[in-house]
């Protein structure tokens, strides 16, 4: 963890598990941007949108916040299971035949398995620090991220890399201008958990990358190159699928 809020590293050997398709080699990941305290840097610049974004939360950016957040064990599902839930929700409604719900879902969870351990290898790799380290000691001692940032390095962002990975996955089945109403937090009220409904899982994606802005916890090229590397690894395997012999 960062600021006042420390917790021990979180998984700092997952980037070393086994991947099933991709990779480490098969992604570039890109640099991230330099670290630098000076008020013209990008980097400065880039933590000082996310002090500005998250200083004006109207409802409907906080309602994007909490609706994507998937933070909180036992009471929220996980960032990539996340996408699970979706899948399912969109498999009912497109009434999908059930070898190719399998199909996706075999895809789906190996792609994010992959996501995981090629993302990870890369925040421990870079060490980037959270936006709320740097904003305390350069900009605004008193600000604190509506949660508590995630106790492992930053860059790139999971949640993002996750939207990319699945949002390719999907769309190769259902198409890129599916519209469906995501109900995963349907019910609840702990947080801002209202349904959404979006015209396509890029929508959904680029939302959800950008809740983790708003939320505080993520600058905006941590958030754009997760994204980016999320459909590098959804573009392998949906081109690599047909080495899986029982799929065709």
């Amino acid at each position: 963890g960062t600021g006042t809020r420390t917790m021990p590293a979180l998984l700092p050997h997952w980037g070393q598990a086994r991947t099933f398709l991709v990779d480490k080699q098969d992604v570039e990941i890109s640099t991230p941007i330099p670290y630098d305290t000076n008020r013209t840097s990008e980097y400065y610049k880039q933590a000082q949108e996310v002090v500005f974004l998250s200083n004006n939360l109207d409802h409907e950016k906080k309602w994007i916040s909490e609706f994507w957040s998937d933070d909180f064990p036992g009471l929220t599902v996980s960032p990539s299971a996340r996408w699970f839930s979706i899948a399912i929700q969109a498999e009912e409604k497109s009434k999908m035949v059930f070898k190719k719900v399998l199909e996706l879902d075999l895809l789906l969870g190996l792609a994010l398995n992959d996501a995981a351990v090629l993302t990870w290898n890369a925040k421990y790799k870079y060490n980037v620090q959270r936006p709320e380290s740097y904003i305390m000691k350069y900009i605004d001692p008193d600000w604190v991220s509506m949660i508590p940032s995630p106790s492992f390095p930053a860059y790139p962002s999971g949640h993002s890399v996750f939207g990319g990975v699945a949002t390719v996955i999907l769309e190769n089945y259902l198409g890129t201008s599916f519209r469906m109403t995501d109900n995963t937090h349907l019910h609840r009220s702990e947080f801002l958990g209202n349904p959404r409904s979006y015209n396509s899982f890029r929508e959904m994606a680029t939302e959800n990358a950008l809740s983790r802005m708003y939320i505080g916890v993520h600058t905006r090229f941590e958030c754009e190159e997760g994204l980016r590397l999320g459909r590098a690894i959804g573009n392998l395997y949906i081109r690599k699928k047909n080495n899986f012999s029982f799929l065709n």
